[in-house]
Order: C-alpha cells, then sequence, then structure tokens
C-alpha cells in the first residue's frame, strides 16, 4: 500500500495544474485505491472462510499449556481446527472445565460447531526403579532380566512389577522400552521373570515405560485414572473420547458400557459422546476380522504413534 501512494503521489505531482487541483485529484485517486484494496481483502477473506467451513478433512489440535487463552483457542479455531484435543494424560480436572468454557464461548461467537476430543491415558506399564536412582547402560547383545523382585535393578536386571505381561511373554516375543528407545526380545522365561537379548541399547532409568507389541495383554483398557477421567468429561458435555492401547474390539465395548452407565442423566443437553479407537497396537490391526470388528463398534479411528 505504500509503494501504491508513493506512486500515485509522483503521478499526481507531474500533472500540469494548480496545487489545489493537485491535491484534491490525489486524494480522490488514493480514496479510490484504498477502496478497492479494502473490496478485494474482503472478498479474499471472504473465499478463505467460505473453504475453511467447507473443507472435508477435518484438523485436530492438540491444547496444552501455551495454547490456553481465550485469544490462542480463537487464532487456532480460525486457522483452521476442527477439534480440539484435550490430552487426559497431563493436566489438573479443573483446567480441562476451563478450556471446555473457553471453546464454547469461540464456538458460540463465531456460530460454528467446534468438536472436544478427551483422549484418555490408557495402560502405563513401567519397570521398576535402579540403584542410587542412576540410569544405566545396556550394550546390543547383551542380556537383560526383568523379574517381580522389589530389589533396585542394576545393568543386568530391573523389576517389571507387572505379573500379567511376564506370565504372557514367551519366547521370541519383543519388549519395547522408553517409547521404543530399547528393544529387546524374550530368550527366556519363567513364572516370575522374563530374560531378555537386547537387540536396540541405550540408557535404562526409573520408571521408564514397557510396551509389549507382539502380545495381547490380559489387561482392562481403562485404568482407575481413566475411568475418573472419563466420568468427569462426561460432565463437560464432550463430543469424543478416544481410547488409547486398544488390543481387541472387547476394549471398545468395555469404554461404550461405561459411559452407558456414567452418562448424566440431570442435563438433558448431555449426549453420549462418539467413541474413537486408538490403534497403536499391532493385535489390533493383524487380524482383518478384529481390525474390521473395531471399526464397526466405534465412530472413528485415529492410527497413533504407541512405541
Amino acid at each position: 500500500m505504500y509503494l501504491v501512494l508513493c506512486l500515485i503521489q509522483s503521478v499526481v505531482w507531474g500533472l500540469q495544474m494548480s496545487p489545489v487541483n493537485r491535491m484534491n485529484v490525489q486524494k480522490l485517486i488514493i480514496r479510490r485505491v484504498i477502496a478497492t484494496t479494502s473490496e478485494e481483502t474482503s472478498q479474499k477473506i471472504d473465499k478463505e472462510l467460505k473453504e475453511r467451513w467447507s473443507k472435508s478433512t477435518k484438523q485436530v489440535a492438540t491444547l496444552g499449556p501455551a495454547s490456553s487463552t481465550n485469544e490462542m483457542l480463537e487464532a487456532l479455531f480460525l486457522a483452521g481446527a476442527d477439534v480440539f484435543r484435550l490430552n487426559f494424560s497431563h493436566g489438573k480436572h479443573e483446567e480441562k472445565r476451563e478450556l471446555v468454557e473457553k471453546i464454547r464461548k469461540v464456538e458460540k461467537k463465531h456460530g460454528r460447531p467446534i468438536a472436544i476430543l478427551a483422549d484418555l491415558q490408557g495402560p502405563k506399564l513401567r519397570v521398576g526403579v535402579f540403584a542410587n536412582d542412576e540410569k544405566v547402560f545396556l550394550d546390543k547383545g547383551q542380556k537383560f532380566r526383568f523379574d517381580l523382585d522389589e530389589t533396585p535393578g542394576d545393568n543386568r536386571r530391573v523389576q517389571l512389577p507387572h505379573p500379567e505381561i511376564i506370565a504372557t511373554l514367551s519366547l521370541g516375543d519383543t519388549l519395547l522400552i522408553d517409547d521404543g528407545k530399547l528393544r529387546m526380545t524374550v530368550c527366556a522365561s519363567g513364572d516370575e521373570f522374563v530374560e531378555t537379548f537386547v537387540q536396540v541399547g541405550g540408557y535404562i532409568s526409573n520408571r521408564k515405560g514397557v510396551n509389549t507389541p507382539s502380545v495381547v495383554l490380559p489387561i482392562s483398557p481403562l485404568t482407575p485414572k481413566d475411568r475418573a477421567d472419563l466420568e468427569f468429561a462426561l460432565t463437560l458435555g464432550i463430543d469424543w473420547v478416544a481410547l488409547s492401547f486398544v488390543q481387541r474390539p472387547e476394549d471398545i465395548e468395555e469404554l461404550q458400557q461405561f459411559v452407558n452407565q456414567n452418562l448424566p442423566t440431570n442435563d438433558p443437553s448431555i449426549k453420549a459422546p462418539n467413541l474413537m479407537a486408538k490403534l497403536e497396537k499391532p493385535a489390533a490391526v493383524n487380524d482383518p476380522n478384529i481390525l474390521r470388528r473395531i471399526v464397526e463398534l466405534c465412530d472413528g479411528i485415529m492410527v497413533a504413534r504407541g512405541d
């Protein structure tokens, strides 16, 4: 705009006319340029908004401390976010309530629906602790044992306080540690331990996460924390609930049953949320029949990172 105005001034001052007429012409041209520019900008904005509302692919934005202000929520919405994800792995219930209230205000202001997704943490399986709270390094090719002994671990063993995992693992099964940074294969097992061969080494320390991609664990997909979080989320009128680490169709059935039993009945505006299965375990996708049944039972699928 500044460049355009400078060019107008140069052209007008080059005309053969009185200073007064020259100034009037300059003002007239500038007003026209501004009007035209405003009209073009308005048309561009209208086109962008039309595309924003008509797009068939929806965008999910995960909210955190940096994106929890009214201004940022509205900016994210106007930039294209259609769904706001509330990660129940972190934060307090009251913080989630405040976010929902802010989202609904943006929704009301713009007269457009915004979906709210409550993402449950799911089972968190972890190793025990190490001597002196130190991290230890495991070399590729070495053996490492997981057992039920509460004695602090070292570079040869550590407690795995989940007897259901030890009972389920067998020769050749895989364990992933610390979001998959370390990879191990079971080479021997007993009633209270599994011996593994380290395929991908690295540092391991207190309470790092454990994932067992090669087996279906006989555990509920809803931990006590998940149940408390979901019962609270249902009172907020969330639109979607995502279940982590889905292994089998029965996991979705258990989620549906919990929702049916805990949906508030004192507020007619609160409806049952849609159910989303987070697929991050091979057991959920390796068998086409299991995958088909999971898809039939839920309303949406999230291909999640897992480990």
